[in-house]
């Protein structure tokens, strides 16, 4: 019998924690089993010599034993005692997808033209060209931070660190959007700031309203929080506000400044209108601006401050990869924020917060950009004349002087999705414009952004392009007719 037991040795029970002592036991002999320690077909020991290892009563190892039998890893045998089961069934397959939230359920996987091809001219991704970007002076800049200030090694004050927070409170006075440092969050990249603003002020059910089409980042925030869209029908001069009146969003999302998808920017008769829209309709705006606006005009925020937030960001004309944003709005608004973000991140890196904070005190960023700016613009004509000359019955929005952006308009009837994978199949990246509409319907246009492309493959790349546009027409019988 003392074979039996010599598994016993290792059993500790808690006597002092509450838990029955038949429920340890039973948690303990269930280990061995599934440890291997105790095979299929072994005895148990009988009742009375177990309870007299463990120096328990008798009643308790019969309730363990039962709790073992009721959960199928035991059975008792007349006149043998008790064995652990011979064959137990199996545990079910496990698949994390049965366990996946409905939210996350209904996102949609990453729909990419891309066919194995390599890209000749990537017109698809809006991003700064990082050759323009003085990589040194600001690596030294933040191994400096990282190296002499301890002060970086720990938590954040909530809103972020304070000298980036100034410098930030500088510039956007320098566009007549006057916010304290105390009025401004620094946050993981604007995709963070406008999570934080979904997660504060919507509930699945709740409206807001956002330009059609819109940034898919932002399209995906707001099926991921449940709301209904109310579409604002975008035009040459800006979104149309009309269908927020009678409506109630708690979230206006906008891009008065080169729109992504479609580069227009909002004049300022339009810029009126929309104002009026909100304050009628009792949102919350969300102006999604660039740090260096082009046009002179005034931002959405400056002129109903009580009302707006704005979601600042270097990653739209800069460096994406710093994930550097911020949120600058009224002080109850942005304290509220800081709440929020502290329950899933504390803070955004320091070091990378303080050499962030010293490159825009120096200009550096501003040199960045006007260096890129000439590269750009070079590029920006070349595709202008170039769309011209061999897709002459198609138009588009944007691409004026200094924007990257070319918002295709197709002839009637063509899709953008199948247009995209003709064009990826020739080794050129446009997208489509499914990704930026409301319902993800497709739509007779693609975004073109010269931002990244070699302004040596800007040509081979429109050409293809064209090449591609007129397959999709050919196969489809779709008639070359512009639409106006």
């Amino acid at each position: 019998m003392s074979s039996q037991l010599d598994w016993t040795s290792g059993i500790a029970l808690d006597r002092a924690s509450g838990r029955p002592l038949a429920g340890q036991l039973a948690s303990a002999i269930e280990g061995r089993i599934a440890s291997g320690l105790l095979a299929p077909g072994s005895r148990l020991p009988a009742t009375r010599d177990l309870a007299a290892a463990l120096k328990l009563n008798r009643g308790t190892v019969v309730a363990a034993y039962r709790i073992l039998q009721e959960s199928g890893l035991a059975q008792g045998r007349v006149g043998s005692g008790t064995e652990v089961r011979t064959s137990t069934a199996s545990p079910p397959p496990f698949d994390s997808d049965e366990l996946l939230s409905e939210r996350v359920a209904g996102l949609s996987p990453e729909d990419s033209p891309a066919t194995g091809v390599e890209l000749i001219a990537d017109f698809s991704r809006l991003t700064p060209d990082e050759r323009f970007f003085p990589l040194e002076d600001f690596t030294r800049t933040l191994a400096e931070a990282w190296s002499r200030r301890a002060d970086l090694w720990q938590y954040a004050p909530p809103l972020g660190l304070e000298e980036l927070r100034q410098e930030i409170s500088r510039r956007l006075a320098e566009h007549g959007l006057h916010r304290g440092p105390d009025e401004i969050l620094v946050t993981s990249g604007a995709q963070q700031g406008l999570d934080l603003l979904f997660r504060t002020f919507t509930d699945p059910g709740d409206s807001v309203a956002m330009e059609s089409p819109t940034y898919s980042g932002a399209l995906a925030l707001a099926r991921f929080a449940g709301t209904r869209i109310v579409e604002m029908p975008m035009t040459a001069e800006g979104a149309d506000p009309a269908g927020l009146y009678g409506s109630r969003p708690k979230l206006v999302y906008l891009m008065p400044e080169r729109q992504n998808p479609t580069g227009v920017t909002a004049g300022a008769g339009r810029r009126d209108e929309i104002l009026e829209a909100v304050a009628a309709c009792g949102a919350l705006l969300v102006e999604d601006g660039y740090e260096e606006p082009e046009s002179g005009l005034s931002p959405l925020a400056a002129r109903l401050p009580e009302r707006t937030v704005w979601l600042g960001t270097l990653s739209k004309d800069l460096v994406p990869g710093f994930r550097i944003g911020w949120i600058a709005g009224p002080g109850r608004i942005v304290e509220t924020l800081a709440r929020v973000k502290k329950t899933a991140d504390f803070q955004t890196p320091l070091p990378l917060q303080a050499a962030v904070a010293a490159f825009l005190k120096e200009g550096a960023d501003r040199r960045a950009r006007r260096a890129r700016a000439f590269d750009v613009e070079a590029k920006r004509i070349s595709a202008a004349r170039l769309l011209k000359s061999l897709l002459p019955d198609v138009f588009w929005w944007g691409g004026e002087i200094g924007n990257p952006l070319f918002w295709l308009h197709l002839p009637r009837g063509t899709s953008g999705r199948r247009v995209a994978e003709a064009a990826a199949a020739r080794g050129v990246g446009v997208t489509p414009g499914c990704d930026f509409d409301p319902n993800g319907e497709d739509r007779a246009n693609v975004r073109l952004s010269v931002s990244r492309v070699d302004k040596r493959d800007v040509e081979r790349g429109i050409r293809l392009l064209a090449e591609a546009v007129n397959a999709v027409n050919g196969a489809s019988g779709v008639h070359s007719v512009p639409v106006v």
